[in-house]
């Protein structure tokens, strides 16, 4: 069977194992092959589980497994759909994305995870990195490696190279610690990522963030970006709450509270030297946002439109010249949420 495989490009690897572009000679067809090493397969007595697992849990919105084995070299592979859009983590590139991007693809992930949760399955390593992007632009959760249906105790050790601790929800110490409610923390600080971008995550040590967490303290709950509605926030904080049963109770409920959160407008943040300009284009014309600190210590709020760059003009009710930094911040954030939520257009 390992014969059959013609390995074209490496697209990407972790603790437990590597992922490589491969042609199927038999099939002369691609598709994306994992390939975890004996010693890091958790459950012994199965070395085709996360196959399985796959395999239970097939749904629109998760990524597609056709088959399992073994390689020459002892190495356990599967054999799953190919996606040459790659990740979420690719897409994101560490930045925040457009909102109503980042609504869209978390409720394709949760319509997955709603599924598997359904099954008996949870996931356990839900992050950017793990939802893949299909041909038509949608989510599809991928990477089942921790979601072992049966486990009973793993220390959560074993995993110390692993990168996103940050995902991981306070109260887990072992894998077996781990129900649905880990899950929707996880969705939670994957969709905080998404929106903020990671520069709001502060650089912390594993001990550190772990520490944090429990403390509520990491991510910081209060901060986000100017544009970001109180309703989306809500949603996030609430996924992200230490308390497992203050959470939504259920993939299914995140989903429909994420589902009536309006979101009608993507702003693009730019730091300026003395302040921010956000800018959008939105019914064919270009939409700017200035706030800027003047020389006096005092700041500025100018909202212009126009059709191009060069026909940007003033709104006047909306300009101030010379307010308090408290003032120009609760301005901008009121006209950047107003658009988001439809309330200008």
């Amino acid at each position: 069977m390992a014969a059959t495989f013609e390995f074209i490009k490496r697209l990407g690897s972790g603790y437990f194992g590597e992922v490589w572009k491969v042609k199927d000679t038999g099939l002369n067809s691609t598709f994306a092959l994992k390939l975890i090493p004996p010693e890091k397969v958790i459950n012994p007595n199965n070395f085709y589980q996360e196959a399985q697992t796959l395999k239970a849990a097939e749904h629109d919105n998760i990524v597609e497994v056709y088959e399992t084995g073994e390689m020459d070299d002892g190495r356990i592979y599967v054999k799953m759909e190919f996606l040459s859009n790659g990740s979420l983590e690719d897409e994101a590139s560490g930045a925040y994305i457009p909102l109503t991007r980042a609504k869209k693809l978390m409720i394709d992930l949760l319509r997955g995870l709603e599924h598997a949760h359904s099954k008996k399955i949870l996931h356990r390593d839900i992050k950017p990195a793990n939802i893949m992007i299909g041909n038509s632009g949608e989510g599809k959760l991928s990477d089942f490696g921790l979601a072992l249906p049966d486990i009973k105790k793993v220390d959560v050790s074993v995993l110390k190279k692993y990168q996103y601790w940050m995902h991981l929800a306070p109260e887990v110490t072992t894998l077996s610690d781990y129900d649905y409610l880990s899950d929707i923390y996880s969705c939670g600080m994957t969709l905080y990522r998404l929106v903020n971008g990671d520069s709001f995550l502060l650089a912390l040590t594993i001990s550190e963030m772990r520490s944090k967490a429990l403390e509520a303290k990491f991510p910081d709950r209060k901060s986000y970006r100017d544009f970001i509605p109180v309703s989306l926030k809500k949603i996030i904080n609430k996924a992200l709450n230490v308390e497992p049963t203050e959470r939504f109770d259920s993939a299914e409920e995140m989903r429909h509270a994420l589902e009536k959160v309006e979101l009608n407008h993507n702003w693009v943040e730019n730091r300026q030297p003395n302040g921010f300009r956000w800018r959008s284009s939105q019914g064919g014309k270009l939409i700017q946002l200035l706030k800027t600190e003047r020389d006096d210590g005092s700041w500025d709020i100018e909202l212009s439109q126009g059709k191009d760059k060069s026909s940007l003009r003033r709104i006047t009710v909306d300009c101030e010249k010379k307010i308090s930094k408290s003032e120009a911040d609760k301005k901008s954030k009121r006209i950047l949420q107003d658009y988001v939520i439809g309330k200008r257009k």
